[in-house]
């Protein structure tokens, strides 16, 4: 389940290397939530189990910490490690090939959020019909050189379609893949519900101030979509 008062509008996922290692993700997550990150998702495929545990709970403390300064709230997300988002009761976003939406859904419960990563129109379809997923994390959109393995670019058209398909099925939708300051605004017109970025946050010396950037932009985009929730 979406919490209220989620805002999708800037959703941003730590890359471990580009933060400067792990002592220096915690600070950079809780520099992109004051700087207006309505979600982050806390994402080290290299971690081992235990490693990605004291990560995720030094992300959560971080969030916390600038939930209290905000006075609003930050919703923190787990890629992938299902027992880790179990144990510390938070949200899950999973890929076409990591834990399956449905075990994470029967692990979590129905309170926390579920994520899911598509990539063609066809998952989009699959993932509407599970009714599982509460949110999907569409793309890529254009290459990235932050996720190796990931798909071929879908494009702001290919994004349009899935996103489409998303909302007409209830889901949340948000776009994600070589998205920064410079390639936001040519998703104007793709009615997804917030734009994800990685190195345009966690690759700069002044994390806050980028990621107000970046909200300011996504907002910009979103209102000419209509796709702001």
């Amino acid at each position: 389940m979406i919490p209220a008062g989620t805002d999708f509008s800037l959703y941003f996922i730590t890359d471990t290397a580009l933060c400067g290692g792990p002592e220096r993700v915690p600070e950079v997550v809780r520099e992109a939530a004051l700087g207006g990150a309505g979600v982050v998702q806390v994402r080290d495929k290299q971690a081992t189990d235990a490693e990605f545990e004291r990560l995720a709970r030094a992300c959560a403390a971080a969030v916390r910490e600038a939930e209290d300064s905000l006075g609003r709230g930050v919703e923190l997300v787990v890629n992938d490690r299902l027992s880790v988002a179990a144990e510390l009761g938070l949200h899950l976003h999973v890929g076409q090939s990591d834990a399956g939406a449905e075990a994470a859904r029967k692990a979590l419960g129905p309170e926390l959020m579920v994520g899911l990563s598509v990539s063609t129109p066809e998952e989009t379809r699959r993932a509407v019909g599970q009714g599982i997923a509460d949110v999907v994390g569409i793309g890529p959109v254009w290459t990235t050189p932050t996720k190796g393995d990931a798909a071929a670019p879908l494009g702001p058209d290919g994004t349009a379609e899935c996103a489409e398909l998303a909302r007409a099925g209830g889901l949340a939708g948000v776009a994600i893949g070589g998205i920064n300051a410079s390639t936001a605004t040519q998703l104007a017109g793709v009615p997804v519900d917030g734009l994800c970025v990685v190195s345009a946050i966690a690759a700069v010396p002044d994390p806050r101030a980028s990621a107000a950037e970046m909200l300011r932009i996504s907002r910009t985009v979103l209102t000419a979509t209509g796709g702001a929730r």
